[in-house]
């Protein structure tokens, strides 16, 4: 944490304040004109020569008045919603476009059939809520965001997250998603997609990814607003300043689309760190980005939205000790905060990697810290204490059917090594032959529901637009289990 719990309030308190004031004093960068025509028209102050747009106090404080609160995303059959209301959801991290290979552990650029096999490894594993392609389809060419969406859908029946880099992509995204819930009416009372646009630090959107977020809003698609801030590059090098950058730039486009597009469900997000100064490296497995971006969650709250944020987060180039540590150590900050949805799942090599043996292990460090987060039950204390007294002093719980009855609350891992020494000697296995022999069951045994034929259909027929008449993704799922 960055600040303590009776502090949180106070603290962002200060951060909006001085969010506003930035917002209204200096403003934010629209390099797009046709946004900054509907922006003026809603009244917002726009200097056409710089681009720049300066939100009025009563502009602010009507779009936050009507803020929705219950932005929620549903499974593929639209019935169950993520419980990011309930506690922290975890998600899979995304999307570099390297790999590291799953018989070797070497690094490769990812392809189509690394994104089917990640989707379908995370649809299996019990602690991922969330699913991302995880890495970009690098063999697809200029049009792979559709592609990755396209097997999202097919592979996995959990929340999907995942973005377009260019307007003219949402309408084809879009009916892709509404060929599987139905149609677009259901896809806006229940969806089970998010996506996500980053904004460069400070005050400033790219104009495709202007376009696209509005684009979604038309559709009424959950939008994550998602701070990359750089403490000591794109921001201030202290954690609050930083947390000021980030904070602004997202306040900024909730007003802007709560104006344009009333109602629009947002997520606050945040994959935000701190420069290392002597590498010129952005370091994810730093203790430093699990403080900000828990202020970060603590803004979502603040704000009465659902949080986005990045942690489990590791610099490790492999599985070891330090991907482990890290991935503790980044996590625990969002946990601490109740940050709605922690982005990781899966990655190495601060981010620019995904590995298939880290996502197995991730799962399990997950379950370990969910079952840390459950604390000390208090039922049947006073049976407890019965049975305490019959057995001093020198008793033996193993024969009580007390034990027999509850042992099993406590967690049992599926990765990590219980054994004894000799034992484990014996086998010669290694955490990493583990998760590679896990990955490699889910990969040839776990068969994700298929979507009915028409809506498989549809899907193809939206890609053939992009990719030629002759394209099917069946093609390549008949080879989804092969290396």
């Amino acid at each position: 944490m960055i600040f303590d719990n009776q502090n949180n309030e106070t603290i962002a308190q200060l951060v909006h304040e001085k969010s506003v004031e930035i917002l209204k004093e200096t403003g934010f960068c629209v390099p797009d004109s046709q946004a900054l025509n509907k922006l003026e028209a809603a009244e917002f102050i726009v200097d056409w020569d710089s681009q720049m747009v300066r939100i009025p106090p009563e502009i602010l404080e009507a779009a936050l008045s009507n803020l929705p609160n219950n932005t929620k995303m549903y499974q593929r059959d639209g019935i169950s919603p993520a419980p990011f209301d309930i506690r922290s959801c975890f998600m899979g991290a995304g999307t570099p476009v390297n790999v590291l290979d799953i018989e070797n552990g070497m690094q490769r650029p990812a392809t189509h059939q690394d994104v089917q096999k990640l989707v379908t490894i995370q649809d299996a594993l019990p602690m991922v809520d969330i699913v991302r392609p995880t890495v970009t389809a690098t063999d697809q060419g200029e049009y792979s965001d559709l592609i990755e969406i396209a097997e999202l859908l097919r592979f996995t029946n959990k929340p999907i997250v995942h973005r377009v880099l260019s307007p003219d992509r949402v309408e084809a995204a879009i009916e892709m998603l509404a060929a599987v819930a139905g149609s677009e009416e259901s896809l806006r009372q229940h969806p089970n997609f998010a996506t996500l646009y980053c904004p460069i630090s400070p005050g400033y959107f790219t104009p495709e990814n202007i376009g696209c977020m509005l684009r979604w809003a038309q559709f009424g698609i959950p939008i994550t607003l998602l701070s990359m801030a750089m403490g000591g590059a794109s921001a201030p090098v202290t954690l609050l300043g930083e947390l000021i950058v980030i904070n602004t730039d997202i306040l900024a486009w909730i007003v802007a689309l709560q104006m344009l597009y009333p109602g629009t469900p947002l997520l606050y997000g945040s994959v935000s760190a701190v420069l290392d100064m002597r590498t010129g490296i952005l370091p994810l497995g730093a203790p430093e980005r699990g403080m900000v971006n828990s202020g970060a969650a603590m803004m979502g709250n603040f704000y009465g939205i659902p949080s986005m944020c990045g942690g489990l987060s590791s610099d490790a180039k492999q599985l070891d000790a330090q991907s482990g540590a890290e991935k503790v150590l980044t996590a625990i900050p969002l946990l601490k905060e109740k940050a709605s949805i922690i982005y990781g799942v899966g990655a190495t090599d601060a981010g620019s990697s995904i590995s298939y043996t880290q996502m197995v292990l991730d799962n399990e460090i997950i379950a370990g810290l969910r079952r840390l987060l459950q604390g000390f039950e208090d039922d049947n204390v006073d049976a407890e204490v019965e049975l305490i007294k019959a057995n001093t002093p020198r008793g033996n719980f193993l024969k009580e059917d007390h034990t027999r009855q509850n042992y099993q609350q406590h967690w049992e891992p599926e990765v990590f090594s219980r054994d004894a020494y000799e034992t484990w000697l014996e086998k010669g296995e290694t955490i990493e032959d583990i998760c590679r022999e896990k990955a490699l069951d889910i990969i040839s045994s776990h068969k994700p529901k298929s979507l009915p034929a028409d809506v498989e259909q549809e899907i193809d027929r939206v890609l053939r637009r992009y990719y030629g008449p002759n394209f099917s993704l069946e093609i390549n799922q008949g080879e989804l289990i092969k290396f």
